[in-house]
């Protein structure tokens, strides 16, 4: 890696077993002999939180802090992103994984940063659990006051929807054709994206209690429902983005051409992102073919192709670079999330052009940090962004 010209390593994200194999007993040893190594070798690292995956006997033995479907059935223990932000067990457990994470190794020399949980609102980006309902209450009653406010703002005269008690509202459940009360369902993503905020928030001021001064907290990726603007002032000292580019590409033959540019429109995304943190990092830059063993997302990038990419973040923005990943997994659900070295473990073109890249980096050090000042800006709305999730007036649907 070192003579690649990758320096730093991100770990831990999904690592929870590894700290706390059953409730309440801790062991440090895997990470401190890791991080003992990346001291001796140079190597920084930026350590995850690892909420983004519950352990098994979390699951089991509180089955409150799973997330569910709009109809109620809860989402079992064996993928990823399967708990919700508002059970307050769920909220007890993670505080104090992070803060066992945080206390034992937040001084280490070899620590740079921190990641919080990962890809936040990634798989799953609606929550229906009993505690989001009961949230949810609590949300509404600090903005309108009153029911009579509540009523007015949402219309709720219209078919009959008025409200007389609190207990009586709950996130959106299935109702006939859909037609849940558009107010309402707006209110339920700004309260998405105020419960995320939460979850991210606990965790951060966890951290910054056991971080060095220099240390930075972060989250990766761009997702649905959340207020990133707002959680990267309130919450974060940086953020970095998870950029996949050959996602523009999809997997129809017929729309992959040798003069395609589709790729080119991750500038707008970058551009996004850029809009959140003027100097942001690449968290997981796309080094391979993409695919989980369930779905396939994005083909491998042609000779010269991964290069384009980190570079097209770099001219963006970006003052850190991460590919995503190092090696292949031979293992578990994404097999073909392809990395850098693939399968074999063996040297290959894409290892030839990460040190490529290096170079050429390198080469331009001293426009690296440089300010992106754009020539016109483009507006968007957290507000209208959701609402465009709530009103479809765009299609007829068909019902069979």
């Amino acid at each position: 890696m070192l003579n690649a010209g990758i320096s730093v390593v991100r770990i831990a994200e999904f690592a929870w077993n590894k700290i706390e194999p059953e409730e309440g007993r801790f062991e440090f040893g895997f990470f401190d002999k890791f991080l003992d190594l990346c001291k001796e070798k140079g190597m920084k690292v930026i350590f995850g939180t690892p909420t983004a995956t519950p352990p098994a006997w979390l699951t089991r033995k509180y089955p409150e802090t799973l997330n569910g479907t709009k109809d109620g059935v809860l989402y079992r223990h064996g993928g990823r992103r399967h708990y919700n932000y508002n059970s307050l067990v769920y909220q007890k457990l993670s505080a104090r994984i992070v803060e066992k994470e945080a206390e034992h190794y937040g001084k280490h020399p070899a620590v740079a940063g921190w990641q919080i949980d990962n890809e936040l609102n990634c798989e799953t980006y609606e929550f229906y659990s009993e505690a989001d309902s009961a949230a949810f209450r609590v949300f509404l009653k600090k903005k309108y006051k009153t029911l009579d406010k509540l009523n007015e703002a949402w219309g709720t005269v219209f078919w009959n929807q008025t409200y007389t008690e609190w207990e009586e509202l709950y996130v959106p459940r299935p109702v006939l054709n859909n037609g849940i009360n558009p107010h309402q369902h707006l209110d339920y993503f700004r309260f998405l994206s105020d419960s995320t905020l939460k979850f991210v928030r606990i965790q951060a001021e966890i951290i910054r209690k056991y971080k060095k001064p220099e240390d930075f907290i972060t989250t990766n990726g761009i997702f649905w429902n959340v207020d990133n603007h707002r959680m990267e002032k309130e919450c974060l000292d940086v953020f970095t983005y998870d950029s996949y580019p050959s996602f523009a590409f999809g997997l129809d033959r017929d729309l992959i051409k040798a003069d395609d540019l589709n790729d080119r429109k991750w500038t707008m995304h970058l551009n996004e992102v850029r809009s959140v943190c003027p100097h942001f990092g690449i968290m997981e830059q796309q080094s391979g073919a993409n695919g989980w063993t369930t779905r396939m997302e994005g083909p491998a990038p042609r000779p010269g192709q991964l290069t384009l990419w980190a570079m097209q973040s770099v001219a963006q923005g970006a003052d850190y670079i991460s590919f995503f990943r190092w090696r292949t997994c031979t293992i578990g659900t994404e097999i073909y999330w392809h990395g850098i070295l693939d399968y074999d473990n063996r040297d290959n073109r894409k290892l030839a052009e990460v040190r490529d890249f290096y170079r050429k980096l390198k080469s331009i050090d001293a426009v690296c940090g440089a300010e992106n000042v754009p020539a016109f800006a483009l507006l968007k709305d957290y507000d209208n962004e959701w609402d465009t999730e709530v009103d479809v007036w765009h299609k007829r649907v068909i019902f069979l």
